[in-house]
């Protein structure tokens, strides 16, 4: 009697892509999307949008779920601030020196931890080389702007 071979597989469809819901705003895409708070540069990402409390105080929102059910991490790690608890606190984040953000949705959030129920915004910035500094660098950027 032979023994049947039963193969299971994740990923049924065989695809390079990943199925989670993830957004990542880097390069031009970024400079392009750049406001002067976290939550007004993410705000036109599906399934995101800010609180308002103030011209500044602003922070994300995703699918509805903001406060302690959102979890914002500057560099993969937690920004231990005072938005997630009251609206007239600006996250700590400064979108126009970042060179990175990822926004994750879904289930997979819940790796961050109980409070990342609603999601992940992960603010990567140069605070941490990525590999040895050989020489002095910098960037510049001029905006023009009206009423």
């Amino acid at each position: 009697m032979a023994v049947e071979r039963i193969v299971i597989t994740g990923n049924p469809l065989g695809s390079e892509r990943s199925t989670q819901p993830v957004s990542v705003l880097s390069g031009d895409e970024l400079v392009m999307r750049r406001g002067s708070t976290l939550g007004d540069t993410l705000d036109t990402l599906p399934g995101v949008s800010q609180t308002g409390f103030g011209p500044n105080a602003s922070r994300p929102v995703i699918r509805g779920l903001d406060g302690d059910r959102l979890r914002v991490l500057d560099n993969s790690g937690s920004t231990l601030d005072a938005s997630a608890l009251s609206y007239d606190h600006a996250v700590p984040l400064d979108p126009l020196v970042a060179t990175g953000i990822e926004v994750l949705r879904g289930p997979a959030a819940l790796l961050y931890g109980g409070n990342a129920v609603g999601g992940v915004v992960n603010v990567l910035d140069n605070r941490i080389p990525q590999a040895p500094v050989t020489r002095t660098g910098g960037a510049a950027e001029l905006r023009l702007g009206g009423a």
